[in-house]
């Protein structure tokens, strides 16, 4: 009684056993068809463009430049992409793999741009209008003087 009791625990060891077992199909990794991956924006993708001088009192023009203008996320969204631009949400059209929008410095020198895994911050010298005139009128002023003393 004894045996067939060990011959029947060992009979259940051994199919539950072989049916926990793996095969060599299941843990192979399938392969993924890399023409279908829709890459995410990363810092790699773009390139931030602002000029300089800037001017608390006229806009600028920033510049979004993709490195490749068939990136699969401008080709998925028909060049549509959605942007936190200073914590404000705002829809870029992009041609040719570029856009721009314009943005004014004067309350805050600095420039936040998020999208998926692209992140972008800078602070920029901003020069006020008072910067600009005051070296003219010193210069004028100058002149006059100049001409008036002859």
């Amino acid at each position: 009684m004894n045996r067939i009791i060990i011959l029947i625990t060992l009979l259940i060891t051994l199919f539950t056993g072989s049916l926990s077992a793996k095969t060599e199909t299941e843990i192979q990794p399938q392969e993924v068809d890399n023409s279908i991956v829709i890459d995410r924006i990363s810092n790699q993708d773009l390139i931030v463009s602002l000029p300089s001088p800037i001017f608390s009192f006229k806009d600028v023009d920033v510049k979004l430049i993709f490195k490749n203008p068939n990136h699969t996320k401008l080709l998925l969204n028909r060049n549509r992409i959605e942007f936190i631009i200073n914590g404000e949400n705002k829809i870029l059209d992009f041609v040719n793999g570029e856009a721009s929008f314009k943005h004014r410095f004067d309350t805050s020198k600095i420039l936040s741009i998020y999208v998926e895994d692209f992140s972008y911050n800078k602070s920029v010298t901003v020069y006020p209008l008072w910067a600009i005139i005051t070296p003219i009128i010193i210069i004028v002023l100058y002149i006059l003087r100049r001409l008036f003393k002859k």
